[in-house]
């Protein structure tokens, strides 16, 4: 007999509405029919809405902090529920090495960045969200032009190479985090002591950044996020340079040889201000789509990006586009098997212009240029332009065919910068893979073992060429050629650990024990050809030039890392906290039987207020005093066979007696088999306080950080025969306080919240390999290094020639002479003092001595938040004090040179005029090499003034729309500084350039437009 066809049952529309335990609405709220995946969330009035199959069933109530609550419909329509605060999931947990810790039970000194304050920021570089927010972190952009790199140091330079942190991203350690979007961002934590850092032992001594991506969560209903921005870039207050008038005057008051102008000709003529013609206003663009949702047993969120930026130089000549993909999700497979994934593909293609050089960046020569030219010719062309026209010179043309500018009085890599734009071409593009997927096992209570196996690959092609052209007898290029670059990075990552949690009466224990695996892989394949087909883009490819021409490059190498770690965390009854970790790291960078390191550290922590003594009171309800020592690694200045010999046979030939040669080979540079990596060891000192219940907040922190063993030449005896490329022979100091201050206050519908963070920093090489005086660092112009690392001196820092003021009258000259005993020295009034350091008698380049640092004494941030109904508003401020600025482009090698225009106006004129501005001088490396070039680089940026509002609910619930924002904010658009150059935030791609200003490309201002929805 057939069975009856079963009636379908109404659906009865449950409403209510949801509470805190003091009454108010609790917006967001998670409420799931269980055993479905129906569900919903609650509003901002803590309402909500949800059809249940036959009214019977049981609802679930879940939100972050509070207990979940599961109530029984009984064909009930209204239910009203008020959940109960979880005072263990209220507690701020962080993420260290290989799990998350209570903040209130951490020993060491770690800063967290939460998504709230990651999601305003602006910038392509995730590594700027940590700027101004982070106590102990410094981050210095390599240039303002789109897609451009950034140096993160965490608590000062430890090394005179490179010091950037390692970067954990999911648990994968990453080549670098450009590939990142903000939005994809859920937290980051820097672990700032040895402590804290020491679980990654080889490769910590620098810091470890750790980066959680979003996921969705299990129960919650499926949702789509919106967030997107349009911005308009500008270059705010502008470095004035001399006009034409003040340029010939300058050239013909310092007696300047060679070919200049004649002041008359120029009178009351402005000229070409060349840094006008170059900066121009530039879009960007931000979007972000985000899918997520989950049943009771999995998550997942999907996450894809675009961004779009111009550069405030060469726009699209500038461009940096980036688009991203990620999928992370979570799946419980049995109760005691979790799996899961984070992935993410990234796709980038950068044009950029030359910049960072003084020898023909785009705008040094801006700088440079002298403002007589014109940008292009427009009527009838000078003499010298169409000899080189007659004679065949590739000159550079415009849209419109008309002919760049050439300067009559400017030799060298100088040239025209709107022509170097229109002759720049080619990019790079990359494509990223990184991510990993893992399982979580639970064979027992309290028992996690976790297996995760990680890739970060990346493929690159940088593809250009350069077309011919002539902008004088000394730049010039008569045969176009082109050039392709393929490199590779292949890094995989195998990890296995065991977290062990066990309670025995007031006694918490946490044990983890782990190994790791890893291997890096790079290849590169590059070539280049002459002899273009034609100068086109589609003929910049070596088929379409002759085979002759044609040349090619490669190479291939790897290394490993294998590891084996533990720690153990201990508190009683939440008093009494201590940590114990160590790691072993064997890596094949190092020469055999120095292949293995150890690297341990202790920290201990009191909890003074959970004692039973301690007097309960509404002020003070919480303080912990922490302690900290540790050792960790250093791979980053470790190359492949950096510690063995090398043979060359290049140019080395023998007669063999019968009238022809035989090649042979010979040691190149000796073999170092002592060779180790670097090893940073720090102690730390701090304190946690809590006021007002936790409203008012205070983290104070003192560390040492001792980094030793630098990799730095060597200089062995002479009778060795040979030279020693690396020993371990330096070390560097960085000590210093951090602070970071917070109040919140969410009680009322006015709402703020404020927090500031101060650091100090003190930098000093505290020791040097005594066979070397100094390391030289990095060369301005031609002929003065001007960096160097020394012992008693910070790293890298500033040496030349130190002025003691402006001669006056001849009588002074004479008065210096004869005190200092100074001969072979004929300086003019208008001169600057040059020190006799050395005391010799004779103003010398041994007289040159420190006379600036790069780096800053005190670091600092603060940002305020306040809210009131729909409306909010952020205001972020950034700054630094006490580095010094070098002014490199203005150089004794190119006197017919422009230079800013304060060197005219400030210029010394007559006795009495001024103290500290030479007269007009364009040769004199007593002006050009010493501190008279060197400027104070402290400045305060306003990061950020955002104004948002939040539409009411009752007005997006009619579109199906929640928490639908939009805003407007200023980001990067006031800056106070005493610089005179671009922007203080003087960047390089090299360690040893910091703080040099070869013509900067500056971070732009931005007004930006945004809004964030979801539904």
């Amino acid at each position: 007999m057939p069975k009856p066809l079963m009636q379908q049952t109404a659906d009865v529309t449950v409403t209510g509405k949801v509470t805190d335990e003091n009454g108010g609405a609790l917006p967001g709220v998670t409420v799931i029919l269980k055993g479905t995946t129906r569900g919903t969330a609650s509003d901002a009035n803590g309402n909500y809405s949800l059809a249940v199959p036959g009214g019977e069933g049981t609802l679930v109530f879940s939100f972050i902090g509070y207990k979940a609550q599961e109530v029984q419909v009984g064909n009930r329509s209204t239910i009203n529920v008020s959940l109960a605060p979880d005072a263990e999931a209220l507690e701020e947990v962080v993420v260290v090495g290989y799990g998350t810790q209570q903040k209130s039970l951490v020993t060491g000194a770690i800063s967290s960045v939460n998504q709230e304050e990651i999601a305003t920021v602006s910038s392509t570089r995730v590594e700027q969200a940590l700027q101004g927010r982070s106590a102990g972190v410094t981050v210095l952009p390599a240039s303002g032009s789109p897609g451009s790199g950034m140096r993160v140091r965490v608590r000062g330079a430890g090394s005179n190479g490179n010091a950037e942190p390692l970067y954990i991203v999911d648990g994968m350690r990453t080549g670098g985090i450009e590939y990142l979007d903000p939005s994809e961002i859920a937290s980051i934590e820097v672990l700032k002591d040895a402590a804290s850092a020491a679980i990654y032992g080889a490769e910590g001594a620098n810091g470890v950044v750790i980066i959680s991506t979003k996921t969705g969560s299990k129960g919650a209903p499926s949702s789509v996020s919106y967030s997107g921005q349009y911005g308009i870039q500008s270059v705010g207050d502008r470095m004035d340079l001399m006009n034409a008038q003040q340029y010939a005057a300058y050239l013909n008051e310092s007696n300047t040889a060679g070919v200049i102008p004649d002041p008359a000709d120029v009178a009351n003529v402005e000229g070409t201000n060349w840094l006008d013609e170059i900066f121009e206003t530039a879009p960007m663009q931000r979007h972000s789509v985000s899918f997520s949702g989950g049943s009771d047993k999995s998550s997942f969120l999907v996450n894809g990006t675009m961004f779009r930026q111009d550069g405030v130089v060469g726009g699209d000549k500038a461009r940096f586009d980036r688009y991203t993909v990620r999928l992370n999700s979570d799946h419980e497979i049995k109760s005691w098997l979790n799996i899961g994934n984070r992935l993410s593909y990234s796709h980038f293609e950068r044009t950029g212009i030359q910049e960072d050089s003084e020898f023909g960046s785009v705008i040094n020569n801006a700088i440079l240029m002298d403002p007589i030219t014109p940008t292009i010719y427009t009527g009838a062309l000078p003499d010298f332009v169409q000899t080189a026209l007659d004679a065949g010179f590739p000159l550079v043309r415009d849209g419109n065919g008309s002919i760049y500018g050439l300067s009559p009085y400017i030799r060298g890599e100088v040239g025209n910068p709107l022509a170097q734009l229109a002759i720049t071409k080619g990019g790079t593009v990359q494509n990223k893979v990184v991510g990993n997927i893992y399982a979580d096992m639970e064979p027992i209570e309290g028992l996690t073992i976790t297996t995760r196996f990680g890739i970060d690959a990346a493929f690159q092609r940088n593809h250009g060429w350069n077309p011919s052209f002539w902008f004088s007898s000394e730049r010039l290029n008569t045969v176009a050629n082109t050039f392709d670059n393929n490199e590779n990075w292949f890094t995989w990552q195998w990890e296995n650990y065991a977290n062990y949690q066990r309670t025995i009466g007031s006694h918490n224990f946490t044990v983890l024990a782990g190994i790791s695996a890893l291997e890096r892989k790079y290849n590169r394949l590059n070539g280049s050809s002459s002899g273009l087909f034609a100068e086109e883009d589609i003929f910049a490819f070596p088929d379409f030039t002759p085979d002759d021409n044609d040349r090619i490059a490669g190479t291939e190498n790897s290394n490993t890392l294998q590891s084996y770690y533990g720690r153990l965390s201990y508190d009683y009854e939440n008093k009494y906290l201590l940590n114990l970790t160590v790691r072993r790291d064997g890596s094949s960078l190092l020469p055999p039987g120095n292949e293995w390191g150890t690297f341990p550290s202790v920290s201990v922590g009191w909890v003074f207020t959970n004692e039973d003594f301690f007097p309960a009171n509404d002020v003070l309800n919480y303080f912990k005093i922490r302690g900290s020592w540790g050792q960790n690694g250093s791979l980053s200045n470790l190359t492949l066979g950096q510690w063995a010999a090398v043979i060359t046979s290049q140019g080395i030939r023998y007669p063999d007696g019968n009238g022809g040669y035989i090649t042979v080979a010979e040691p190149a540079a000796l073999a170092n088999p002592e060779l180790k990596w670097e090893t940073s060891e720090q102690v730390d000192i701090g304190l946690d306080m809590g006021f007002f219940d936790n409203k008012l907040t205070l983290t104070t922190d003192y560390f040492v950080k001792t980094t030793k063993d630098l990799i730095t030449p060597g200089t062995p005896p002479r009778f060795i025969g040979n030279t020693l490329p690396f020993v371990n022979g330096g070390d560097v100091r960085n000590r210093g306080w951090e602070f970071e201050l917070g109040f919140n206050n969410s009680d009322n519908a006015f709402k703020y919240e404020f927090a500031v963070n101060l650091t100090t920093i003190d930098n000093e090489v505290t020791f040097l390999n005594p066979n070397v005086n100094r390391i030289a660092g990095t060369g301005v112009g031609t002929g003065w290094t001007a960096t160097y690392f020394e012992e008693g001196f910070p790293i890298w820092y500033f040496r030349g020639y130190k002025t003691a003021g402006i001669f006056q009258t001849q009588q002074d000259i004479d008065q210096y002479l004869s005190e200092n005993n100074i001969a072979g020295y004929d300086p003019q009034p208008g001169d600057p003092i040059v020190v006799d350091v050395n005391g010799d008698g004779q103003i010398s380049p041994d007289d040159q001595t420190f006379i600036g640092s790069p780096h800053p004494e005190v670091i600092y941030g603060g940002r305020i938040n306040l809210s009131y109904k729909g409306f909010d508003f952020l205001a972020f401020i950034q700054g630094q004090a006490g580095n010094d600025v070098l002014l490199a482009f203005n150089r004794v090698d190119r006197p017919t040179a422009n230079r800013p225009a304060f060197f005219y106006e400030d210029r010394w004129t007559g006795p009495g005029s001024t103290n500290s501005w030479f007269a007009p001088n364009t040769t004199s490396t007593y002006v050009y090499n010493s501190d008279l070039m060197l400027f104070d680089g402290s400045y305060a940026r306003i990061r950020q003034l955002q104004l948002g509002y939040t539409l009411p609910n009752t007005l997006t619930e009619r579109i199906s729309v929640q928490n639908a924002r939009f805003y407007v904010s200023l980001d990067d658009f006031f800056t106070f500084t005493d610089y005179p150059g671009l922007d203080p935030e003087a960047g390089s791609n090299n360690v040893n350039s910091l703080g040099i200003d070869r013509g900067v490309y500056p971070i732009p201002r931005k007004v930006l437009f945004g809004l964030n929805f979801s539904f």
